[in-house]
C-alpha cells in the first residue's frame, strides 16, 4: 500500500518544493471523504472550471491527519499550491513548513543582516534607498568606524547627515534593516541579490524569532510582496517555506499584515490573474482566487496624513487616522470597504492605495526625495502601478479623501493626455470626493504662518488656497467631466478639526464643492467625513447608490460583451438634487 502510494506520488510531483527528507514517516491517506489523487490530477486540467472545482474541493477538506496533508503538500504543483493558499479558510497544513537550517549559524542575526545589506549594490540608488541603507548599516560603533574608512560609503561619498544608531535596541535595528530591504526589493537586480545572498533564509529566521512583533511582520511581508512581483523568484519564495507563513498572516486580525500577506500571495498568483500589485497597491476584494465575476473596479485613494486602511475605517478618532502601522487593534473599527462594500457589491473589485504623506518635513521618514512627493510625480508613479494591477481594463470608479481627490484629478488628466494610458481615462465611470480641497486648504495657510517652526511639506505647499496650479488643474478636470459626461459625488465637512492647538475647517465648503455633480454637507470633521457610523448611515448608502447606479451589473456587462464586444454605456441619466442639500451622518 505504502509502496504504491509512493510510486503515485513520484508520478505526480513535478515542481521542486522544500526538502522533505526530514519529515516524519507518514501514514496512508484516509480517502473516505475525498480522493486527493484524483483532485490533484484534476487541478492540472486544461479546463479552468475543472481546475477551480478540484482546488476548491481540496481547500474544503478538514480533519485529515498531519501526515496526510504533508503528502498532498509534496504532490502539489505550483498552480495548485497557490490556488490552495488563496482559498478561504484553507488548512495551513497543506503547505510544507520551512526546511531546517543546514547547520547552526554562529554569526548573530543582526550581523548577517548587515552583511546582506553591505553586499547589495551601492551606486545608482535613489536618495531614500541610500538613506535607509546607510542608516541601517550605521547600527553600531564598529560600523561607524568602518564608514569613516570609506568601507560603507555609497559611490565613494560619505553621507554625513546620517546619525549613528549605536546601542539601539535590537528590534529597532531590525526595523531599519527591513525598511532598507523594502526599498531594495523594489529593484529587480537588487531583489536577485537579496535572494542569492540568503535574504529569504534571514527573513524566515527573523519571523520565527519575532512571532509577536506585528510591525516587523508587516515589514517582512512587504519585502516578500515586492520580491513576488518578479515571477522568476516565485520558486525561491515557495521553496523557502513562506507559503504557509503567508497563509497564516492572511488570517491575522491586523489588517496591514493581512493585506501585505494577501498582496504577496496575489503576486505569486500573477501568472493566473495577469495582475501584479506593486508596493502600495492592495486588493481588498476579492481577497481569494475564485469569486463572483468582477465587472468594475473601485479604487480608494486617501489624503494627507491618511492610510490605505485607516482612512476608510468606520467612524474613528482623528488620532487613529494618522497611522496604518499601529499595532494596537483593540479599539480600531473595521475597514468598511473591505467588510460592508465587499458584501454589498461582490461583483466589484476593490483596490486601495497607500502612499506616504507629511504635514511637516521634520516628520518625514526620509529627509530626501521631496520632488517625488509632488502631485505630478505621484500621479505618474501611481498610474504605472495601477496599470500593472489591471486598472483601466474595465470600468473604474474612484473614491477619494482630501488630497487624494487632487491626486486622482491629476492622474485622470495625465491619462487623458497620454496615448498609452487613455483607456484608464475613458474607462472612468465616476468619481467620489470626500472633502477634497479643489481650491486649497486652510491648513496650508496655517502652515505658512508657522513655516519657521513647522517646515511645511511639499504636499502642504501645494494646497495653498487660491493657488494658480489648483485652479488650472480644476479647469482641466471640469473639461474632462464635460467631455466624458462623468458622474461626480462630493461631500463636505460641517465641523472644525483640531490641528495642533487650533480648531479649523480644513476644507471649507467653498473649496469642497467642485461646482458640478451632487454635493452634500456632513455633520462631522475632516477626518470623519469618510468614516460612516453604521452600515445604514446615509453617507454610506449614498455612496452605495452611486456605485450601483454607475457601475455595470454583471448581467448587463455580459450582455454588452456578447452583443457589442464594446464597453457598455456607463453614464445613465441622473436627476440632480439641490446643489447644497445636506444630511447628517
Amino acid at each position: 500500500m505504502v509502496t504504491n502510494m509512493k510510486n503515485t506520488l513520484e508520478n505526480i510531483i513535478e515542481d521542486k518544493h522544500p526538502s522533505t527528507s526530514w519529515l516524519p514517516f507518514w501514514v496512508p491517506l484516509d480517502t473516505s471523504t475525498a480522493n486527493p489523487w484524483r483532485l490533484l490530477q484534476k487541478a492540472k486540467s486544461d479546463k479552468p472550471y475543472d481546475r477551480q472545482l478540484a482546488i476548491s474541493s481540496l481547500a474544503n477538506v478538514h480533519g485529515w491527519h498531519d501526515a496526510d496533508y504533508q503528502v498532498v503538500a509534496q504532490a502539489c504543483d505550483q498552480n495548485t499550491l497557490i490556488g490552495l493558499a488563496r482559498s478561504p479558510d484553507v488548512d495551513s497544513r497543506f503547505f510544507l513548513p520551512p526546511p531546517p537550517p543546514v547547520q547552526e549559524n554562529k554569526v548573530n542575526l543582526v550581523e548577517r543582516f548587515r552583511h546582506l545589506l553591505g553586499s547589495l549594490p551601492k551606486s545608482g540608488l535613489d536618495a531614500c534607498t541610500e538613506y535607509f541603507t546607510k542608516t541601517a548599516l550605521l547600527g553600531d560603533d564598529a560600523a561607524q568606524a568602518d564608514d569613516q574608512s570609506g568601507a560603507l560609503c555609497f559611490g565613494g561619498n560619505s553621507l554625513s547627515f546620517v546619525s549613528s544608531l549605536s546601542r539601539v535596541p535590537t528590534e529597532r535595528a531590525e526595523r531599519f534593516y527591513l525598511m532598507s530591504l523594502i526599498n531594495h526589493s523594489e529593484i529587480e537586480t537588487h531583489a536577485e541579490d537579496i535572494i542569492s545572498n540568503g535574504g529569504l533564509q534571514l527573513l524566515m529566521e527573523l519571523q520565527q524569532r519575532r512571532p509577536h512583533s506585528l510591525q516587523l511582520q508587516c515589514y517582512m511581508a512587504q519585502v516578500l510582496s515586492n520580491l513576488a512581483v518578479y515571477t522568476r523568484f516565485h520558486q525561491n519564495i515557495i521553496q523557502a517555506g513562506f507559503v504557509r507563513v503567508l497563509v497564516n498572516w492572511v488570517k491575522s486580525k491586523h489588517i496591514p499584515l493581512q493585506m501585505e500577506a494577501s498582496r504577496a500571495l496575489a503576486n505569486l498568483d500573477s501568472l493566473h490573474t495577469g495582475n501584479v500589485f506593486r508596493n502600495g497597491i492592495y486588493q481588498l476584494h476579492p481577497q481569494y482566487r475564485y469569486s463572483d465575476e468582477v465587472v468594475a473596479d473601485v479604487v480608494f485613494v486617501h489624503g494627507l496624513l491618511g492610510g490605505a486602511f485607516h482612512s476608510w475605517r468606520q467612524r474613528a478618532s482623528a488620532k487613529e487616522e494618522t497611522s496604518d502601522t499601529s499595532t494596537n487593534d483593540k479599539d480600531l473599527t473595521p475597514c468598511w470597504p473591505k467588510t460592508w462594500l465587499a458584501e454589498d457589491c461582490p461583483h466589484l473589485r476593490i483596490i486601495t492605495v497607500a502612499y506616504e504623506t507629511q504635514v511637516s518635513e521634520w516628520t518625514s521618514s526620509c529627509p530626501y526625495g521631496q520632488e517625488k512627493r509632488s502631485l505630478a510625480a505621484r500621479s505618474q508613479e501611481l498610474l504605472k502601478k495601477l496599470e500593472k494591477a489591471g486598472i483601466g481594463q474595465r470600468p473604474v470608479i474612484w473614491v477619494t479623501h482630501s488630497m487624494g481627490g487632487l491626486l486622482v484629478k491629476q492622474m485622470l488628466i495625465d491619462a487623458w493626455q497620454s496615448k498609452k494610458q487613455q483607456s484608464l481615462a475613458s474607462k472612468t465611470a465616476g468619481v467620489v470626493f470626500y472633502s477634497t480641497p479643489h481650491q486649497g486648504s486652510a491648513i496650508a495657510a496655517y502652515s505658512q504662518q508657522a513655516s519657521y517652526l513647522l517646515y511645511p511639506s511639499v504636499e502642504v505647499a501645494e494646497l495653498q488656497q487660491g493657488a494658480s496650479s489648483l485652479r488650472h488643474l480644476h479647469g482641466q478636470f471640469r473639461a474632462f467631466v464635460q467631455t466624458f459626461g462623468l458622474p461626480v459625488l462630493s461631500f463636505g465637512e460641517m465641523q472644525p478639526t483640531e490641528v495642533a492647538l487650533l480648531k479649523l475647517f480644513v476644507v471649507p465648503m467653498t473649496s469642497a464643492h467642485p461646482g458640478f455633480g451632487d454635493f452634500y454637507m456632513l455633520d462631522t470633521n475632516h477626518f470623519g467625513v469618510c468614516k460612516p457610523t453604521s452600515h445604514s448611515s446615509p453617507v454610506y448608502q449614498a455612496l452605495l447608490k452611486f456605485l450601483n447606479r454607475h457601475a455595470p451589473s454583471p448581467l448587463h456587462a455580459k450582455i454588452a460583451e456578447i452583443l457589442t464586444q464594446q464597453p457598455m454605456n456607463k453614464h445613465l441619466d441622473t436627476i440632480d438634487p439641490p446643489p447644497f442639500a445636506g444630511f447628517d451622518q
